[in-house]
């Protein structure tokens, strides 16, 4: 018997070490062809994702390209909901070597580019802030004064100060708290500031608040080295703490301890009550979350982190939030809307009603299901009070839609940004010498930059666009992986030799930057296992119409854009009549009668100019343009929908039609 088990149990174990090397070996990433339509990538689109990232190229109005990573879920969401795209994908088999190659220079990638455009943020700050200390506060420069106050900002410090009142002297705040719950948020901050007192002494905020002022006062522009190439060979630039960035940080910090201070109640619109009652069960959590929020607080102002005092202010915020919620036993929540958040007129959400009315349910059961995780769990945490502050600001905001109100449609974030632009409170003391040789350094430094960037990532239409860059960096990756330099002209045999070899082909830049023809080559070229088609989402609105009536008269009626009951026109869509992307035979049919509507639209345009300041003209010029290519049997216009409801986006996610390669 021993003799027998033998050679089962060493061919048993030998089977399943085989089938567990081959399952650890095996991967795949998917490539992406999005179809072209109006708007954004208007010839189409390209992408590459790993896992549940998905990376992808696009240009901007700088003239350069830039490298995006989104969630899958966004980026199908984007491309097949609100834009109505269909997406074609290949799964691409590789080994998990290559798979991990691939994402992690990916991922590097994104990371190196995303510090490079950061930095180049940070230098156009401190050159706006440099030139207004420069010029002083009292200079008629208008573009100067509207870069100051969009470009400079400090965040949270708008939750509690109006624009230019710190500029103000200190006004009597029993004068100005007609607002009972203002006067109750003073009160609020008052007994923090005491906690603070017993824990570190009556002296500490004001001792702070000196060392602040003498930080600014004595703030230093940052030197900005340009000697050898700027953008290293892992394409990291330098991190450099900016001149803004200082600047605000402190000026934050000062706002933080004078809130406390002076015990400086919320701003009227920093703040909303819901008439939502908070339930026994509710109340109990908030009083803990309020506790562990208190001792945070308590902690962060004496942090040595640069951005403490946006840290306090938003959690100063909170607490009020919190204790006004449970005083009054209704919801309070602070408003963490951008400020440059995207709003939707009152004439809008009235024609986009049905959709609207989505929103508001899908908000109003998000905000219910939130409140009801919060019983669920032993605690709250910051964390999840966050997701809770947000699904009431969408819910609220929607409702305030239904009183024939405009809204902000998007914009709310994890942690209230409320903000003011500088004031002229304190500046640093520089002399207009130092102001001057540090603008002299900044501006070379900034055009090095800018010179460089513009050399690795300068759009082209042919040459450097979404689908270039991707094989461009998949063959940077394959690159590195030999870590003695290569010779140039070498380089084009290596990579035919290392892409054949891990990814089945090798696929050129060079000729493929069409999108449509690069998802033909990787097909061609690469180890595609499968291929699918996701339907967008008028495909799939059609389908559940032609499942319960497949009759002529369903068909004829959603032809077009006037009787289509899956489609209402929006603005951002240019003029025209009939749908053309589900019908190939009679595209050049309809796309004459497009055509047609666009030039009497650009008529009408031309006629209407003054009362609408061109947006006719524009609308039926771009009707033109998106016809045409229908009369040669090509599509690109399908019809957008902006409003729709991310919600029927993962209620119809699995809704795709499989393609056998």
């Amino acid at each position: 018997m021993r003799f027998i088990l033998r050679p089962i149990f060493i061919n048993t174990a030998l089977l399943a070490l085989f089938l567990a090397s081959a399952s650890a070996s095996a991967a795949s990433f998917d490539y992406l062809y999005v179809e072209a339509s109006e708007g954004n990538s208007s010839g189409g689109h390209s992408a590459i994702q790993f896992g549940d990232e998905i990376y992808h190229y696009q240009h901007h109005d700088s003239g350069l390209i830039r490298l995006l990573r989104q969630d899958k879920q966004e980026f199908h969401f984007l491309y097949r909901f609100l834009q109505n795209r269909r997406i074609h994908l290949s799964h691409i088999e590789v080994s998990e070597d290559t798979f991990n190659l691939l994402n992690e220079h990916f991922k590097l990638q994104f990371l190196a580019q995303d510090q490079q455009f950061k930095q180049l943020n940070n230098l156009y700050k401190d050159n706006v802030l440099l030139r207004r200390l420069l010029h002083k506060p009292d200079s008629d420069d208008e573009i100067l004064d509207t870069d100051f106050s969009t470009a400079l900002r400090l965040n949270g410090v708008g939750l509690f100060y109006a624009e230019q009142e710190l500029d103000n002297p200190k006004k009597d705040l029993h004068n100005k708290n007609i607002n009972g719950l203002r006067f109750q948020s003073s009160l609020i901050i008052e007994t923090l500031r005491k906690k603070i007192d017993q824990s570190y002494g009556q002296d500490y905020l004001p001792h702070r608040h000196e060392q602040i002022t003498m930080h600014i006062k004595t703030l230093a522009p940052a030197h900005w080295p340009i000697a050898g190439p700027m953008l290293s060979k892992d394409n990291f630039p330098p991190a450099i703490y900016s001149f803004a960035d200082s600047y605000e940080d402190y000026l934050t910090g000062l706002a933080a301890i004078k809130v406390l201070m002076e015990a400086q109640p919320l701003q009227p619109d920093a703040f909303f009550v819901t008439h939502e009652s908070v339930t026994p069960g509710e109340k109990k959590i908030l009083g803990q979350l309020r506790d562990q929020m208190t001792l945070s607080l308590l902690k962060s102002v004496t942090t040595g982190r640069p951005d403490w005092g946006y840290a306090v202010l938003v959690n100063i915020a909170r607490i009020i939030a919190i204790d006004l919620s449970l005083q009054l036993g209704e919801w309070v929540f602070i408003d963490d809307f951008a400020m440059d958040s995207e709003w939707i007129s009152a004439d809008q959400f009235a024609h986009y009603a049905e959709q609207m009315q989505t929103q508001v349910n899908d908000a109003q059961a998000n905000l219910t299901q939130t409140r009801k995780a919060l019983l669920n769990n032993e605690g709250l945490t910051e964390s999840n009070y966050s997701k809770l502050e947000m699904s009431a600001n969408r819910y609220f905001e929607l409702l305030n839609g239904k009183q024939h109100k405009a809204i902000r449609y998007l914009g709310e974030k994890a942690l209230p940004t409320k903000s003011i632009s500088l004031p002229n409170w304190l500046v640093p003391e520089l002399t207009q010498q130092k102001l001057t040789l540090a603008l002299s350094e900044l501006d070379n430094y900034e055009t090095k930059l800018l010179q460089e960037l513009a050399e690795q990532y300068g759009y082209n239409l042919i040459t450097r666009n979404c689908v270039t860059e991707l094989f461009r960096t998949i063959d940077l990756a394959l690159l590195q992986q030999n870590k003695v330099d290569i010779e140039q002209s070498k380089q084009f045999e290596l990579l035919t030799e290392e892409s054949t070899n891990r990814l089945g082909g090798y696929i050129s830049a060079t000729y493929n930057f069409i999108p449509f023809v690069s998802f033909q080559s990787v097909q061609d070229h690469y180890n595609v296992t499968k291929i699918e088609e996701l339907n967008s989402y008028r495909d799939q609105q059609l389908e559940k119409l032609y499942t319960r009536n497949n009759g002529l008269i369903k068909v004829l009626l959603e032809s077009n854009t006037f009787t289509s009951t899956s489609y209402n026109y929006n603005t951002d869509d240019s003029f025209f009549i009939f749908f053309t992307d589900d019908n190939l035979l009679l595209r050049p049919v309809f796309g004459l009668f497009n055509t047609a509507a666009g030039i009497g639209q650009s008529v009408f345009g031309l006629l209407s100019w003054p009362f609408d300041t061109g947006e006719s003209l524009k609308s039926g010029t771009t009707g033109v343009l998106m016809s045409l290519p229908e009369l040669l049997f090509f599509n690109i216009r399908k019809g957008s929908y902006k409003y729709l409801s991310y919600t029927q986006f993962i209620v119809n996610r699995n809704k795709v039609v499989l393609k056998a390669k």
